[in-house]
């Protein structure tokens, strides 16, 4: 019996040891990322700002077109936004890498905190460029745009930029 009751300790605890392991290894910053050609507009009421798709025709919308980039932490560990950039097909000047000056970063985003961060459409886009856009934290982790959503950006710029101009 005595041998059982040892056998039997040694495979619990080597099961909650991978366990633990295994959790620890995992337990890190996870975001969900996703951006969107929008139209930004305050509200009359109390001024707020919001964006929205520029196939809707709403007054208080501008005509100028914005990439919105929304990030929500969905991980159990807050992260630091530091900074938003991406990189050219082909570059005119020699600089493959462009960055964006957010006009909230660096935050930190808590557990399940999101924040959505807006620049102008640049030619870049419309003429499709870019061949890459990403963010990244303050230890060097990078997180990139999904390629079905920069081709729907691309595509938007595209068609609406048009219209704009």
């Amino acid at each position: 019996m005595t041998g059982f009751l040892a056998v039997w300790g040694a495979i619990l605890s080597s099961i909650t040891f991978g366990w633990t392991l295994y959790r620890d290894v995992r337990d890190r910053a996870k975001v969900k990322i996703s951006a969107r050609l929008r139209v930004m507009g305050q509200r009359d009421g109390d001024g707020a700002w919001f964006a929205a798709a520029p196939n809707l025709n709403i007054t208080q919308a501008g005509d100028e077109l914005f990439i919105v980039v929304t990030v929500v932490n969905v991980g159990r560990r807050r992260m630091r936004w530091q900074g938003l950039g991406g990189t050219l097909k082909k570059a005119p000047d020699g600089r493959k890498g462009f960055t964006v000056s957010g006009q909230f970063l660096p935050k930190i985003l808590e557990e399940q905190e999101g924040l959505d961060e807006w620049f102008a459409l640049d030619e870049k886009f419309v003429n499709d460029n870019v061949k890459r856009l990403y963010i990244w934290d303050g230890v060097g982790g990078e997180w990139n745009i999904s390629r079905r959503d920069l081709r729907k950006i691309v595509a938007d710029a595209k068609k609406y930029a048009v219209k704009a101009s």
